[in-house]
């Protein structure tokens, strides 16, 4: 919905609204999945194959040359890993590597840089503490606000609360788990498509 609105509709504020929910839930199921898989180096190739293939349809259908969500999801996760297996001074690292890539001009940057990072970090560090995800969280969120002048992200918060507090048992759909990973960049090839067909 997100990307419909950016591409089609981007005077509609209304999709860019209900696009806020879409990081959060990324975020939340990221550290969800790391608690649960069976093979946590798998889960970190999985996501990091799916970056570059996500690479390409993402340039297109947005025209540029800036890195798609899951690369700096890829290193959320990773940077989880580190935390979970106590090289904490992995941290500050994988930290200052996303910053110095906002920083500089010449190279490309991360989607949502540092906001991105974040989330899923402090889902993972606070999952037995919710009021304290739901500060943490939107705290980074007012601060990415004024960082970033993007109000509209204050509707991230909605996000934040219904991962942290909806029951997900009841909620559940079983489906291949790759499903959702092909969605992401078969979606932007097909939202490219249409855009070069219908609207140029």
């Amino acid at each position: 919905i997100d990307h419909i609105g950016i591409l089609f509709f981007p005077g509609e504020l209304i999709f860019r609204i209900i696009g806020r929910l879409a990081l959060p839930i990324f975020a939340y199921q990221l550290s969800i999945g790391y608690q649960y898989t069976s093979d946590k180096n798998r889960y970190l190739s999985r996501l990091w194959v799916f970056a570059l293939l996500s690479q390409i349809p993402y340039s297109l259908a947005f025209q540029t040359l800036d890195l798609n969500i899951l690369f700096v999801l890829f290193l959320s996760l990773f940077m989880i890993h580190q935390y979970a297996n106590k090289r904490y001074y992995a941290v500050p690292f994988i930290i200052g590597l996303v910053v110095l890539f906002e920083w500089m001009s010449s190279v490309p940057s991360f989607s949502y840089g540092l906001y991105a990072l974040l989330l899923p970090f402090f889902f993972y560090l606070f999952r037995a503490y919710k009021p304290y995800a739901l500060f943490t969280l939107s705290l980074v969120t007012v601060l990415e606000i004024f960082g970033a002048s993007h109000p509209i992200q204050l509707f991230a918060i909605v996000g934040f609360l219904l991962c942290l507090y909806i029951p997900v048992d009841k909620w559940r759909i079983k489906l291949n788990k790759y499903v959702f990973y092909w969605f992401y960049p078969i979606h932007l090839l097909a939202l490219w498509g249409i855009e070069r067909l219908f609207f140029q």
